[in-house]
């Protein structure tokens, strides 16, 4: 792989790998740290990539193994601040106060997935990843990952419910 073309391949994804390092860490100095460490084993290990999958799907096993690496080296988090989210354009403070309620609550929420199910809910919530794709940079089974994702959603949903942040209705 010519140095033009890594190059172009790492900026390409750069900032999809620190979104994903922000959710999962939630602290942006952290992220910040931890996507550029990211890249540099990356760029030193170019030569393990065999190519056979998506030099993307390689990087996101990096990233994944990394990222999960620093967070259980790492014993207290500082939180993201909820304010630099926004759900909708009106800033009454009811909206704001319930929309930050909200992110904090999610943000809970997500942590306490099992850690399959985190992994797959945040590359497909977060990334938009299909489902194809995530079952190649898991190495799992696609059912696996569709059925990790149902699990994931349905106690989002439940303990947003439970917390009467959303009401979902039946269709």
């Amino acid at each position: 792989m010519e140095k033009n073309e890594l190059n172009y391949l790492l900026e390409e994804n750069y900032k999809k790998i620190f979104i994903l390092a922000i959710k999962m860490l939630k602290n942006y100095e952290d992220a910040e740290d931890v996507t550029q460490d990211i890249f540099m084993k990356a760029y030193q290990n170019i030569d393990k990539f065999r190519g056979e999958s998506k030099f993307s799907t390689w990087l996101y096993r990096i990233a994944l193994n990394h990222i999960y690496n620093f967070h259980k080296s790492k014993k207290t988090q500082a939180k993201i601040n909820p304010n630099n989210q926004v759900l909708s354009d009106k800033n009454t403070p009811e909206t704001i106060l319930y929309e930050k309620e909200l992110y904090v609550k999610l943000d809970e929420i997500i942590d306490k997935l099992p850690k399959m199910q985190k992994k797959v809910f945040l590359l497909r919530y977060y990334n938009q990843f299909k489902f194809k794709k995530i079952a190649k940079i898991l190495k799992r089974n696609l059912e696996t990952v569709k059925s990790n994702y149902f699990f994931a959603m349905q106690k989002i949903k439940t303990s947003l419910e439970k917390n009467n942040l959303l009401e979902f209705k039946d269709n």
